[in-house]
């Protein structure tokens, strides 16, 4: 991973580029010296002029997408996601997928084990791990089940700012 950087920054940053994209269900893995992500977002399609003629709403379309996170890439979106947070001191929102990647990263730094991939597949995240035996383990969670995490994260956060 990146040196200097903790998964929980990294995740983050990552969940944040996610949502502006519309990206719910993807795999995420480290490749090369860098993140890659593959999964797949809902786009409106085009109307055509006989459904614009009738009236006709134009469709959703799932396309694929592949998106790389080098170093350089993290930076610059962390730079522009500190400038579109607005209020440190707001309870932030679990639910998001920038704040559960948040979340799910610091989980990651607590097992001390690198992590091989992530995905998330409707309501459920896989993380896949590498042993220090050199095997891989994959633990499968409910997006639901890092809540109380969160919230106990969150607060030590906070606590921490105070003093």
């Amino acid at each position: 991973m990146f040196d200097g950087w903790s998964y929980s920054q990294v995740l983050r940053v990552i969940g944040q580029s996610l949502e502006e994209r519309g990206v719910e269900d993807f795999s995420l893995a480290w490749q090369d010296g860098e993140f890659v992500v593959r999964g797949k977002r809902v786009a409106p399609s085009e109307r055509r002029w006989i459904d614009k003629l009738l009236g006709q709403k134009a469709g959703d379309v799932e396309r694929n997408v592949e998106i790389h996170y080098a170093l350089k890439s993290i930076l610059w979106l962390q730079i522009r996601g500190e400038g579109m947070r607005k209020d440190p001191n707001r309870i932030p929102d679990y639910f998001r997928l920038s704040q559960t990647l948040r979340t799910v990263g610091n989980y990651i730094e607590n097992r001390a084990m690198p992590i091989v991939s992530l995905r998330r597949g409707g309501g459920t995240l896989y993380l896949e791990f590498q042993e220090r035996s050199g095997k891989k383990r994959v633990e499968e969670h409910g997006m639901g089940s890092f809540e109380n995490y969160f919230l106990r994260t969150y607060l030590r956060r906070r606590n921490d700012r105070r003093t």
